[in-house]
C-alpha cells in the first residue's frame, strides 16, 4: 500500500522544490505575473486614437487641492514606440511625457527647473501587463516598473501646489501639441492597453473625458499588423527603401499569418491609378495582375512569406517553392519606372480607395528591399488598423470597437 504519511508528503514537496530550482537554473525567469482583469475593474483603455497625436482620454486637476502626487497603472503592448501619457500646466513651458522608445520607458520633461530626455528600465513591449508608477517626491521624479525603482531624477521640479497655472491636464496616449514639439520627437500613437489606473488625487479631479479609442482591449493579441475589412495604409514610394539601380530591381515581402475574405492585399500605383500592379485575395488564392491584363495566381499558404520581385522585364511572385512570372510589356516598363520618378507614386497596403473589400488579414511584417516598414510612419492610414498586434483568432478583430 502507498504511504500517505507526513514523511511521504515532505518528500513530494522536496521533489517539487528541487524541480523548480533545476528549471530556474536552466534559465526560467521568476518574474511577477500580474493577475487578469478583475470583474470589478473598469474596462481597460486602448491608448491609440488613430495615426495622429489625439489623446484617447483627457483629465484635468486642480493643483491647489492636490494631496497625492503619484500616479500608477498597468500597461500592455507589443508596440516599441509611442506616448503612454502626457501632462502639462502650460504646453509651452511646463510639460511632462512618459512614453516608449525601442520598447523602453522614456521621460521627457520641460519646465522652469529642468529640460531633459531620459530613457531607463526594462523593455515593456512584450505583450505582458506591467505595473508602472510615476511619483513626485519633493524636487524629484521617481519611475517604478513592476515594483522596482528604475529612475530617479533629482532637482527637476518644484511643488505641484506652487505652479503658476493651477490646472493640470493629463492626456492618455496622446499630446496637446504636435509630436515635433517634443524634445526628441517620436511616433505618438501607441498600440497598447492601460488598466487599473489611478491619477494623482481623485478629490482634485475637475473633469475626465470618456475614452474615444476605436479598439477594445478584451481581445487577446499577438505581435503583427492587422488590417480589418476595408482598411488601408498608404506609403509614398520616395519615402521607403529605393530600388537597386544596376540592374534595376525592387522587392516586397509580406509575412501573412491570417487572411480571409476577398479584396486587395497590396498594390503599386498612384492615387489616380492605384492598381498598376496588384496582389489581391480571391477564393483563397493570391492573384497577381497588372492593370486590366490577365492575372497569375498562387494558392494561399499561411505562414510562408509572399515575395514580389520586380525587374526591368518581369514580376515574379513566389511563396516557398512555388512561383509565377508575369512578363511586362515595353509600355509597362516605362510606367513602372515613372512610379518612382513622380512624387505621387504609392505603395498601397489593404483596400484601394473606394473599394468594397471584405478582406481582413494579419502580417508578421511588411518589408521593402529587405527593410521592415512601420505602418505608424505611413503617409496615411485607416484609424482602425492594429499597427503592432493581431487578434489571436481572425474573427475577433473584425468587431474591435467598445
Amino acid at each position: 500500500m502507498e504511504s500517505r504519511g507526513p514523511m511521504a508528503t515532505s518528500r513530494r514537496l522536496l521533489l517539487l522544490l528541487l524541480l523548480l530550482l533545476h528549471h530556474t537554473h536552466q534559465g526560467w525567469a521568476l518574474r511577477p505575473v500580474l493577475p487578469t482583469q478583475r470583474a470589478q475593474d473598469p474596462p481597460a483603455v486602448h491608448l491609440s486614437n488613430g495615426p495622429g497625436q489625439e489623446p484617447a482620454a483627457v483629465m484635468t486637476f486642480d493643483l491647489t487641492k492636490i494631496t497625492k502626487t503619484s500616479s500608477s497603472f498597468e500597461v500592455r503592448t507589443w508596440d516599441p514606440e509611442g506616448v503612454i501619457f502626457y501632462g502639462d500646466t502650460n504646453p509651452k513651458d511646463d510639460w511632462f511625457m512618459l512614453g516608449l522608445r525601442d520598447g523602453r520607458p522614456e521621460i521627457q520633461l520641460h519646465n522652469y527647473w529642468a529640460q531633459l530626455t531620459v530613457g531607463a528600465g526594462p523593455r515593456l513591449d512584450d505583450g505582458r501587463w506591467h505595473q508602472v508608477e510615476v511619483k513626485m517626491d519633493g524636487d524629484s521624479v521617481l519611475l517604478k516598473v513592476d515594483g522596482e525603482e528604475v529612475l530617479r531624477l533629482r532637482q527637476v521640479s518644484g511643488p505641484l501646489t506652487s505652479k503658476r497655472h493651477p490646472i493640470m491636464r493629463i492626456a492618455l496616449g496622446g499630446l496637446f501639441f504636435p509630436a515635433s514639439n517634443l524634445r526628441l520627437p517620436l511616433v505618438p500613437a501607441l498600440d497598447g492597453c492601460l488598466r487599473r489606473d489611478s491619477w494623482l488625487d481623485k478629490q482634485a479631479e475637475i473633469s475626465a473625458s470618456a475614452p474615444t479609442s476605436l479598439r477594445s482591449c478584451d481581445v487577446e493579441s499577438n505581435p503583427g499588423i492587422f488590417l480589418p475589412p476595408g482598411t488601408h495604409a498608404e506609403f509614398n514610394l520616395q519615402d521607403i527603401p529605393q530600388p537597386h539601380a544596376e540592374p534595376w530591381a525592387f522587392s516586397l515581402d509580406l509575412g501573412l499569418k491570417q487572411a480571409v475574405g476577398s479584396g486587395h492585399l497590396l498594390s503599386l500605383g498612384t492615387p489616380e491609378n492605384p492598381s498598376w500592379l496588384s496582389l489581391h485575395l480571391q477564393d483563397q488564392k493570391v492573384v497577381l495582375s497588372s492593370g486590366s491584363g490577365p492575372g497569375m495566381d498562387l494558392p494561399l499558404v499561411l505562414g510562408l512569406p509572399l515575395q514580389l520581385k520586380l525587374s526591368m522585364s518581369r514580376v515574379v511572385l513566389s511563396q516557398g517553392p512555388k512561383m509565377e512570372v508575369l512578363a511586362l510589356p515595353p509600355l509597362g516598363l516605362a510606367s513602372l519606372l515613372n512610379l518612382w520618378a513622380k512624387p505621387q507614386g504609392r505603395l498601397f497596403l489593404g483596400a484601394l480607395p473606394g473599394e468594397d473589400s471584405s478582406t481582413s488579414f494579419c502580417l508578421h511584417g511588411l518589408w521593402a528591399q529587405g527593410q521592415r516598414l512601420d505602418v505608424d510612419r505611413a503617409l496615411n492610414r485607416s484609424h482602425e488598423i492594429w499597427t503592432h498586434s493581431c487578434p489571436q483568432s481572425p474573427g475577433n478583430g473584425t468587431d474591435a470597437s467598445h
